[in-house]
């Protein structure tokens, strides 16, 4: 079985994960990182989980100072898909070897061509008046008493849509980024460009080199968009939020889904591949999709004057509200590291009777704290260690699928945006992404965890205990 994943399927895996492709959306999706941890300091400070902490935040400025926070996590979070594109492209760019910006640049104006050039809005005649919402705001049209008042119309402004700036154009953008950065690739292999000659400034020289491909690809898109508007009557990027985007956040979004990834993260682990990264690649963009769907709910619930609970259980009620996001990954996924191997770590350090055991737990101590867990992963080791891949797969499931059930069953809110960085520790990361009832599951998965890797850690250990004897009798 070990000779036949390691020289048969794992290859494929990795063969995968190293295409261009999808190097290019895992490490361009990384430039959207800094905005997403910025704006969710914004989101929670502003919608603190304390409600007096929250009432005096919102007293700042007779409100003016949530007015600014609003502000600026409307315009980092909720810019994600845009900068996805400029990431993916440029990544593409520079892997293959060529000035990367002039793609990012390119393929920011593709993604923006993909998108409406209007802003719907729905208007209607009521008791005080006329009333407007825009029309995705299911929400606010609700608030505003809007949704089924007959005769209301539906009317387009011109503007940037920023409805598709996020989440839910984060499929348009990633596409827009692989074909930009593969065209302009192509037409700096074949040199295809406009050359200026000596002495002429680096910036210059860069702006004509990109000057062919960004025509032709800007052109191209054009055409797209003008094929789906006269055929359809939309625009491009609503055909693959349609037809793309939403069946593959559905699928990843589901129990199976999640059943799937969290045992194909230590099962490749277990073979020495790092799984995170691995599963990553495709797991993250799903996650990340997902978190933007639920901060644009919980956003809008804000703006329709809706409490924070309120707020919440909107995303719980709504269609596009999803359990599998950046903050559940980072919450239940990676406490302790890959494979939740806490448990294993207090056995080694307070009950382990083998010298080799007790030091290796000491060392994994600390590291685990932050969810590192390469000195246990290694050092016990796990990997090609049979007696400890049952626990080290079953403790990560016990963890997710009860986080999954509780947040369907409504105990677990659903993540509203804040997201925190996978290195938080745990019970804290639950705290702040989530409330107490996740930094509570948290705290029951890691004693959990013990348990589970108990039975399995004591043969090991005694294996360990009986070679260190058998040298000193030596």
């Amino acid at each position: 079985m070990g000779d036949f994943l390691q020289n048969k399927v794992l290859p494929l895996f990795m063969r995968f994960v190293n295409t261009r492709g999808v190097r290019a959306i895992k490490d361009g999706m990384m430039f959207t990182m800094p905005l997403i941890i910025v704006g969710a300091v914004y989101l929670l400070l502003f919608q603190l989980p304390i409600e007096a902490a929250a009432n005096f935040v919102a007293s700042l400025g007779n409100g003016a100072v949530v007015n600014y926070l609003s502000h600026g996590y409307t315009s980092t979070f909720q810019i994600i898909a845009m900068v996805c594109a400029v990431g993916v492209g440029y990544t593409w760019a520079k892997n293959d070897g060529w000035e990367p910006l002039s793609a990012g640049v390119i393929s920011l104006a593709a993604f923006l061509i993909l998108i409406p050039d209007y802003v719907g809005t729905v208007v209607a005649a009521g008791e005080d008046g006329v009333m407007a919402a825009t029309a995705a705001d299911s929400i606010t049209a609700a608030k505003a008493g809007i949704e089924g008042v007959e005769g209301a119309l539906a009317l387009a402004t011109p503007g940037l849509n920023k409805t598709w700036l996020a989440g839910q154009g984060m499929i348009g953008a990633i596409l827009a980024g692989l074909l930009s950065g593969l065209i302009y690739s192509m037409f700096m292999k074949k040199d295809i460009r406009i050359k200026m000659p000596a002495g002429v400034p680096d910036g210059v020289a860069a702006a004509f080199t990109g000057l062919i491909p960004a025509a032709v690809i800007c052109t191209l898109f054009v055409v797209i968009y003008g094929i789906a508007d006269a055929v359809g009557g939309v625009t491009p990027i609503e055909l693959i939020y349609k037809w793309i985007q939403t069946p593959l956040q559905g699928v990843g979004d589901s129990l199976p889904g999640v059943i799937i990834f969290e045992t194909l993260i230590p099962l490749l682990w277990f073979f020495g591949v790092h799984g995170a990264t691995v599963v990553g690649s495709v797991a993250q963009p799903i996650a990340l999709m997902n978190q933007a769907d639920n901060a644009a709910i919980f956003q809008r619930g804000i703006d329709a004057g809706l409490s924070r609970d309120a707020a919440i259980a909107a995303i719980g009620t709504d269609p596009n509200g999803h359990i599998f996001t950046e903050a559940f990954q980072n919450c239940f996924q990676a406490i302790s590291g890959s494979g939740i191997t806490i448990g294993l770590v207090i056995f080694m350090v307070f009950f382990a009777k083998s010298a080799q055991m007790k030091q290796v737990g000491k060392l994994g101590l600390g590291c685990g704290i932050f969810n590192i867990n390469e000195p246990v992963l290694f050092g016990t080791p796990i990997v090609l260690n049979p007696k400890l891949l049952v626990p080290f797969i079953v403790a990560p499931l016990f963890c997710n699928i009860g986080a999954y059930l509780l947040t369907q069953v409504g105990f677990i809110p659903y993540t509203m945006g804040v997201t925190v960085p996978w290195t938080t520790p745990p019970i804290l990361s639950g705290l702040l992404a989530m409330g107490w009832q996740a930094a509570l599951w948290q705290a029951i998965a890691l004693v959990a965890s013990f348990f589970i890797y108990m039975p399995f850690a004591k043969s090991v250990d005694n294996d360990y205990l009986k070679q260190e004897q058998e040298q000193d009798a030596a």
